[in-house]
């Protein structure tokens, strides 16, 4: 009874898609084009293609919109929408980059995917709850809290013979027969070289250079009250060709606004927007000031339904920093072209290195190391779980 499903709120009729000039689509036909042309992205040839994700996807869109008989400009809004969705999805950079290959071995949860918690205030940290048992019974809490030791920036992890001494900024080490390490595929970028003594081994290495590992932002907009109809629930800009190039040429506040793929009302409050950023677009958004970010987007907002609603400054705004934020460095992993090339996947980055007599002295988790549900929460959990329960196997099979 903690759950609620919005999936009634992902109906086409609570889309709203407008252009620049304040024309609203039928938003029915347009939502069953757009899913139909996503799509062709998860088609099962792709696990046979040598290339990018673009590489296969582009003819076949180009295709599948001459089949349908679609008209130029929602060809062209279509073609620069896609890759901003997938991108949202992904973290990659863009469609040439993301590998065809390993795009198809990622896998979509069945089930209802609009899931949410029906106290609105509850967030990511229910889940730590949920795994220490603190919820739904407090008394029956795992001590996972006081074993925990917080605000430690690890600088340097030394295999020596039997054990494993992690060292941090403060000049504070701990040694350990076994270490996980769950540090983002974006750190591990940056700062395994001169982490890791020995050096890590070839493979690994080569894992951490090729797999993807990109920038997506959440940028979260309050306003002083609610101005757009309650049967809205997504806002989507659409831009032909030569509205896209224009809103750049005119902008006065950032031509990066128009990588939106859509406002999304916050379903949990009356009066906040969601919008996602990815790639370039998502480095500006978290780098810029912030004036500076609430004015392109009311420069978009106004510009498409400005004509349509009075749209109020916002009172507040607040933006995620995974790409800025040092412990992190990005967002989520994805399969690039160069990781397909070198047969390269995220089961070479949880190969656990391993001592002299083959115990498993490092052992890599995190969402990066799921051969299959990489970029999400539950492959962070899941391989947690896996690299933990390969250790219990080690200690109870040893010799």
């Amino acid at each position: 009874d903690l759950l609620v499903s919005y999936q009634d709120l992902m109906e086409p009729e609570s889309f709203l898609v407008i252009n620049t000039t304040g024309h609203v689509f039928n938003s029915t036909l347009f939502r069953n084009l757009s899913g139909d042309a996503y799509s062709l992205m998860f088609s099962e040839d792709l696990q046979h293609f040598n290339g990018s994700v673009a590489d296969y996807y582009y003819p076949r869109l180009d295709k599948f919109l001459q089949d349908r008989k679609v008209d130029s400009y929602l060809s062209e809004a279509i073609h620069h929408l896609m890759p901003l969705f997938e991108g949202a999805t992904s973290s990659t950079e863009d469609l040439y980059h993301e590998g065809a290959w390993g795009q198809s071995n990622y896998w979509n949860c069945e089930g209802d995917n609009t899931l949410k918690w029906k106290n609105g205030t509850r967030g990511y940290k229910t889940i730590f709850d949920f795994l220490s048992k603190k919820f739904p019974n407090p008394s029956e809490e795992l001590p996972v809290v006081n074993k925990t030791i917080l605000g430690k920036h690890v600088t340097k992890v030394e295999r020596r013979e039997g054990e494993v001494e992690v060292t941090c900024a403060d000049g504070s080490t701990y040694l350990a027969d076994h270490v996980i390490i769950t540090i983002s595929l974006g750190v591990l970028k940056k700062h395994a070289a001169d982490m890791f003594y020995p050096a890590l081994p070839a493979d690994k290495t080569s894992a951490i250079e090729t797999l993807g590992f990109g920038c997506v932002a959440k940028v979260f907009i309050l306003f002083p009250s609610r101005w757009w109809p309650r049967d809205i629930n997504i806002i989507a800009p659409v831009f032909s060709k030569q509205e896209l190039q224009d809103y750049i040429k005119n902008s006065k506040h950032g031509s990066w606004a128009a990588y939106t793929y859509a406002f999304n009302p916050v379903v949990t409050h009356d009066r906040m927007m969601c919008v996602w950023f990815s790639g370039q677009s998502c480095r500006t958004v978290e780098t810029i000031a912030e004036d500076q970010l609430i004015e392109g987007l009311m420069e978009l907002l106004n510009q498409f339904v400005g004509k349509t609603y009075t749209i109020p400054q916002p009172e507040a705004i607040l933006r995620s920093e995974w790409w800025s934020n040092p412990l992190t460095l990005g967002s989520y992993s994805y399969r690039t072209v160069a990781a397909d090339r070198r047969n390269l996947s995220n089961s070479d980055l949880a190969e656990p290195v391993l001592d002299d007599t083959n115990k498993p002295v490092l052992l890599f988790a995190g969402e990066a190391t799921h051969p299959h549900y990489f970029s999400t929460v539950h492959a962070a959990i899941e391989t947690g779980r896996r690299e933990a329960h390969n250790i219990i196997n080690y200690i109870k099979n040893k010799p």
